[in-house]
Parts: C-alpha cells; structure tokens; sequence
C-alpha cells in the first residue's frame, strides 16, 4: 500500500539503501561459498600443530575503591544564629530575629476552634512608607488521622478565594524535611505576602509564618529563610 510516497511504511530512499545493502549481503555470501568450494576456507579447520599458541598472562588489574558517601555533618544550632540577633522562646519552641524585632501580643489575632493555637507572635519595625505590619508568627495544632500532605490540601482547599498559593514545595531545614509555602493575598488593598513553614513533630503540626508587605517581604526574604533555620522544639 502507498501512501504519501511510501510502501509499507518507508520512502523511496529508504527502500534504496535496503537494496543496496541486501546486495552487499548477496555478494558477501556469495565470496565465502566460492571459498568453501575451493577448499580455501574451512569454518572447522584445526590450527596446524606446529604453530605456536600464544600464551596468555594474566594482567594484574586493582578495583577502585567506592568512597562512601558521606553524610552532610549538622551545624551546631548556635552557628546558625547571627550575631545581634534577639532570641524568641517558650516553654516549647525557639526562634531567633533580628534586634528590631519585638514580641507581639498573642491576642492579636483571635484564635477560632478550626486554627492552630499561637505560640509566639513578633512585629518587625517597617519603612515608614509600609502600610502593613511586619509580623512573624508561629502556631501549632495536632495532626488530624492522614498524611500531613492530605491535611495541608484539605486546609488550603478552604483558604478565601484572595489568598493564593504562589509556591508549595519540600525543603530541608537542618536536617528536618518541611514543607515550605508562599501566600499572596490583599488586606485593605494592601499586596501582602506569607512566606510558611510546615514542621512536623511526631503528631504535632508546627508553622512558622513570615508576614510582610510585598516589598518589603522581598527584601526581607533572605532573613526570613535564615531565621526559619533558627526554629528548633525545646527538648
């Protein structure tokens, strides 16, 4: 069958070189039967007696050694805290932040019975020309029966149609494999944005939320990512 120039599935060209190398094979099996005839080439001939067989010597050789691969060393906790920087604690977690910030009112935010409970809130002075509070927050809450991949879809699913999610991904942190977010969201007509950790120790949920407005979220990202490192469980 033909169909846009080709039978049975190749072109022209193609059906040529075929030829052309079927011809070659033709005439190579050609040669060898006129050998065979002749008495000249004999596929089972025994090498003559006489003819000295070379004697293989075993070449020494040595296996590479594997190095093993090595395990990232942890970073003693107080390396991770910058010099200046205030400490932030509770009876259960701790967290460090620049000097400008300030331990906010836990009351700030009224809690609901469906939200994480407020372990510490922080307020970090702005610009004079932000019209939003800066603010740090961590809050915990158990994890519900599933995953916590499940939990997470599930709260999202119910977030306000303004708040949305600009980056979800898996980061270490010291270790400790989170989840990391980015919110972008309005308040007042104000772009605010939420850069949040997810911790997740044994059944309890830990975030850690850096709120800021956009602008000054961008130049104060590289901070926050390097106090979420300060973050640890008190012990």
């Amino acid at each position: 069958m033909t169909q846009n120039g080709k039978h049975f599935g190749m072109t022209p060209s193609q059906i040529g070189i075929l030829a052309g190398l079927a011809g070659v094979a033709c005439l190579l099996f050609g040669l060898v039967g006129w050998f065979v005839l002749r008495g000249n080439f004999n596929l089972f001939a025994r090498a003559p007696q006489n003819t000295p067989v070379p004697q293989s010597t075993p070449t020494p050789f040595v296996l590479s050694t594997l190095a093993p691969t090595e395990t990232p060393t942890p970073i003693p906790y107080e390396m991770l805290i910058p010099d200046g920087w205030m400490q932030f604690k509770t009876g259960l977690v701790e967290i460090w932040l620049p000097a400008d910030f300030k331990l906010g009112d836990s009351k700030l935010f009224g809690d609901s019975a469906n939200s994480a409970l407020r372990e510490l809130i922080m307020t970090g002075a702005t610009s004079k020309s932000a019209l939003s509070p800066m603010l740090v927050m961590v809050s915990y809450e158990p994890l519900p029966a599933g995953s916590l991949d499940a939990h997470l879809d599930s709260e999202i699913a119910s977030f306000p149609a303004d708040i949305r999610v600009a980056e979800r991904r898996k980061v270490t942190i010291n270790s400790v494999e989170v989840v990391r977010f980015v919110f972008e969201t309005q308040s007042n007509n104000i772009d605010v944005n939420d850069l949040a950790y997810v911790f997740l120790d044994g059944n309890t949920i830990w975030y850690v939320e850096y709120v800021a407005q956009i602008n000054e979220f961008y130049e104060m990202l590289a901070t926050f990512e390097q106090s979420a490192r300060t973050f640890r469980i008190v012990r």
